[in-house]
């Protein structure tokens, strides 16, 4: 039987970045809700890829593997979802490492901007709230609800972590005229991801995915999550304009109202098809 578009997820988070589910239970739980073709697409790592790969045999999955890869364009900070379907090159292991060294300078620089505000986190405990991995904004959100200063997490982004707010630090990414290059180069194949949410204006987001483009950017979500059909259709459009492979995804981090599971997003155009029969 030929593979659906709706049975594949090539955006999806672990407890190797900001996830709530291990790689063993994020792939468990995608195949208990019917996806076939999938892709672990943690922030800036591969740390959990080797768990996936055993995981994914065994439930007889087929797994691209990925990273979600932070860039900045005109300030704002941009992800990548940036597959190896051939897998891993060694090249691709060292941009991983310089990503992981870049999400440190961040996190020690959140400290200090939270510090002037008089908002005493220790680094330790946020690095313990994300698993002994280097930390993300989700994983100061925890600390902060911990020790007092916010009621719950979304008001630690709305407050604290959000875009331009005091611990919004951007400016140690690569650019995305240097980053989709550089993944290129490592053997990557590189999709914006969700150009949706990001807080733009339609004549900007536009920029942005002529920018990407014109970098030499290869896919573009056309679907992220749960979204309306006239965005979906307005994307796709875009897509095409630019000739940039159509891709989706839930952007699985947690259960919950947002998105209660992995394949959980709008309904794919009839224009998509699943990511390996056309890397094949």
């Amino acid at each position: 039987m030929a593979l659906a578009a709706s049975q594949c997820d090539y955006h999806m988070h672990s407890t190797a970045s900001d996830g709530a589910l291990s790689p063993t239970e994020l792939l468990h739980l995608a195949a208990d809700k019917g996806v076939q073709e999938l892709a672990l697409t943690d922030h800036d790592t591969f740390a959990g890829l080797q768990e996936a790969r055993a995981v994914a045999r065994t439930l007889e999955l087929t797994l691209l593997e990925g990273m979600e890869f932070s860039c900045a364009w005109k300030g704002i900070t941009i992800h990548l979802v940036t597959l190896w379907p051939q897998g891993l090159t060694e090249t691709a292991r060292e941009v991983a490492v310089i990503q992981e060294k870049a999400r440190w300078q961040r996190a020690e620089k959140i400290i200090e901007k939270l510090s002037k505000a008089r908002i005493q986190l220790e680094l330790d405990e946020v690095v313990e709230a994300a698993g002994g991995r280097v930390p993300g904004r989700p994983h100061f959100a925890r600390s902060l609800v911990e020790r007092g200063y916010v009621k719950d997490q979304g008001q630690a982004f709305r407050k604290l972590l959000g875009a331009g707010k005091l611990g919004d630090v951007k400016n140690h990414w690569l650019e995305i005229d240097e980053a989709v290059p550089l993944l290129k180069d490592a053997g990557g194949w590189c999709i914006l991801a969700h150009p949706l949410r990001y807080k733009l204006t339609r004549s900007k987001r536009v920029r942005l995915v002529q920018a990407f483009a014109a970098a030499g950017g290869q896919g573009v979500e056309v679907v992220s999550g749960r979204q309306d059909q006239n965005q979906t259709a307005s994307m796709l459009k875009l897509a095409e304009e630019l000739n940039l492979l159509p891709s989706w995804g839930s952007d699985f981090h947690a259960p919950g109202p947002a998105c209660p599971f992995p394949g959980c997003f709008a309904r794919i155009p009839a224009a998509c098809q699943p990511l390996s029969e056309v890397f094949a």
